[in-house]
């Protein structure tokens, strides 16, 4: 009995380890593993029964009790199972030491691929295809989609594409080796879901990127009540499979702020969609969705931390636009939603960055820029909070972490124009000493980034002619803007003033007459002032242009940085400024960003390169 135990144990390793290599060759799906070795665990009992109530013979296997002494072949029997266990005991030492000493299949070709150690997990979580019959459970697919990013962003270790660049491939039937190359990831989450009244069918398999290689996947039939265990089984699942090879540390309830209410929980999902998706109607939607769900549940801290990032961004979509808007109203709504759900979940990053922008928006720096850093240290690979942060730092005068912190954004998720964007101007204030030799190169390749992205982002077209402007390439810079005004972001009347000015640039001194002239034009549109005041290098004509900026009620971040021009930072009525805006109160507090300096009790000076 005991020989037959050995064989039994060592025989049925081997073939778990076998099906365990080959099953998922054959796209087999998970439960088909389970099986197999819930078999070959149940046959164990049942093989011990047979040795001990049966024995073989040489006129074959008969019942021990009839067998006499001189009829058993034991001891024959015995010696052949030692030789069984014994040379399966050697290949099971083989199997051990090769898995330990060799390279494994497909490790080279995937250090070729990937210039990440094997200690960088790395996924990408698609959004989940929505196959209900209605095919109107696209928030809810999305939702799903979501949420088990959250789960898997807070697992040490692990890096997680950002949600809108997964999102990005969002009905695109494009190869899963191309969207893990774009995202820079080793793993590719997708699945699709099914909702068929309260019952739901979510599969979700988990795809390696560098050759396709499924090696994971399951089917969820659940109730609809059941959701969120079906969010964290899924996320365990796939961060248990990277374990195997990486390391990970997975296994606990990663996500605790819920509500336990599923007709809040959709409407919240929808409203989520729609703050995504932009537009001031969708906004509008948006907000009185989270009205529904904050009267169902008034404890779910997400619904409320939404509702402040949407103010945030509500001026910047509204037909009447601010100052005749009631922006002061909207902020201040903005605030008390990002403050009550900081007292829910005072970890929720989102809420410490919305509530960070606003405050700086009302004038409170200093509370201002520390909950942005807060949100940095509690969400450090959050790529929506590192954007925000580093535009609003920038805003501030840190040059220098709002550089790192966009350079962050991007490349947890590398592709969202508006981070381009940010990386793009940030870049654009580097140092020689930070190790980009041309900083208005690197710049002007983020904004094509971000245009290549989003064709239609004004920004990465505006930012990209002033920095044109600013390296004297007029006839580059001319392009660009002829390149707004055709993709419809400019009126084609503006084009006429910049024409003009670029044509007195082009004369060099002989133009700098005929550029102060239009200066004083009152039919030149006030926008292009600061484009001659830029071509002069002259910080009287670029305070005059940004004045009307500073004197307006209208305020988001503060407006020290309409242009990149050194001479301006020595200028009084700018240093006037900085001490209006709280800029340098927030400096002594915070301390000073490494371009600027304190001189005596209250004054400062500040040193830019050209």
């Amino acid at each position: 009995m005991f020989r037959v135990a050995g064989v039994y144990a060592v025989v049925g390793w081997l073939l778990i380890q076998v099906g365990v290599a080959v099953l998922p060759t054959f796209e087999a799906p998970g439960w088909v593993l389970k099986v197999f070795i819930a078999l070959i665990l149940a046959g164990f009992p049942i093989a011990l029964i047979l040795a001990w109530a049966f024995e073989l013979t040489p006129d074959g296997i008969k019942p021990t009790v009839s067998v006499s002494e001189g009829e058993s072949i034991t001891g024959q029997t015995g010696r052949k199972l030692d030789y069984v266990i014994v040379a399966g005991l050697a290949l099971v030492a083989l199997m051990i030491v090769g898995d330990r000493l060799l390279p494994k299949a497909g490790t080279q070709a995937q250090a070729a691929i990937s210039p990440r150690g094997v200690a960088d997990a790395s996924v990408a979580v698609l959004p989940f295809i929505d196959l209900s019959p209605a095919g109107d459970q696209e928030f809810f697919s999305d939702g799903i989609s979501e949420e088990i990013l959250n789960v898997l962003v807070r697992i040490p270790k692990l890096k997680v594409a950002g949600r809108t660049s997964s999102f990005s491939f969002k009905g695109k039937n494009e190869d899963l080796r191309e969207i893990g190359s774009q995202l820079g990831v080793d793993h590719v989450l997708e699945g699709s879901v099914r909702k068929s009244g309260t019952k739901l069918r979510i599969t979700a398999q988990l795809i390696r990127s560098s050759d396709g290689f499924h090696m994971w996947s399951e089917t969820y039939d659940r109730e609809l009540t059941d959701v969120f265990d079906i969010q964290d089984d899924i996320a365990k699942s796939v961060a248990d499979e990277l374990a195997l090879s990486l390391g990970l540390k997975s296994g606990e309830t990663l996500v605790t702020d819920r509500t336990k209410d599923i007709e809040a929980y959709e409407k919240y999902l929808k409203a989520h969609q729609l703050y995504f998706a932009r537009g001031a109607d969708n906004l509008d939607a948006a907000l009185l969705l989270l009205n529904e769900v904050t009267a169902r549940d008034p404890d779910f801290a997400p619904a409320w931390a939404l509702i402040g990032n949407i103010y945030v961004v509500y001026d910047a979509y509204q037909k009447n636009r601010p100052p005749d808007g009631n922006w002061r109203q909207w902020r201040a709504i903005g605030m008390a939603a990002s403050q009550r759900a900081i007292s829910l979940d005072p970890e929720n990053a989102e809420a410490h960055a919305s509530l960070g922008s606003l405050l700086i928006y009302s004038g409170d720096l200093i509370k201002g820029s520390a909950e942005i850093d807060n949100a940095v240290e509690l969400a450090p690979d959050n790529a929506a909070v590192l954007d925000s942060a580093a535009q609003s730092l920038f805003a501030l005068g840190y040059l220098d972490e709002a550089r790192k912190l966009a350079r962050r954004a991007v490349d947890n998720d590398p592709l969202v124009a508006i981070y381009h964007n940010t990386l793009g101007y940030t870049t654009l204030t580097s140092a020689p000493t930070d190790g980009l030799p041309d900083p208005s190169a690197e710049a002007l390749r983020q904004y094509a980034k971000a245009r290549e992205i989003d064709p239609d982002m004004m920004y990465a077209y505006g930012n990209a002619y002033r920095t044109l402007l600013n390296a004297g390439k007029l006839d580059e810079a001319e392009a660009m803007f002829r390149k707004a005004v055709d993709q419809g972001l400019i009126p084609d009347s503006a084009m006429k003033d910049v024409s003009r000015i670029f044509a007195a640039a082009k004369q060099g001194k002989t133009g700098e007459a005929a550029l102060r002239k239009m200066y004083s034009d009152p039919n030149v549109d006030s926008h292009r002032l600061l484009d001659i005041a830029q071509l002069l290098d002259d910080p009287d004509l670029t305070v005059a242009a940004i004045q009307p900026v500073w004197e307006s009620a209208y305020q988001i971040e503060p407006q020290l940085f309409p242009i990149w021009q050194a001479s301006l930072f020595q200028h009084p009525a700018w240093k006037a400024q900085v001490r209006k805006y709280g800029v340098l109160d927030l400096w002594k507090s915070r301390g000073f960003p490494n371009w600027c300096k304190p001189v005596g009790t209250d004054d400062f000076e500040c040193e830019a390169g050209s």
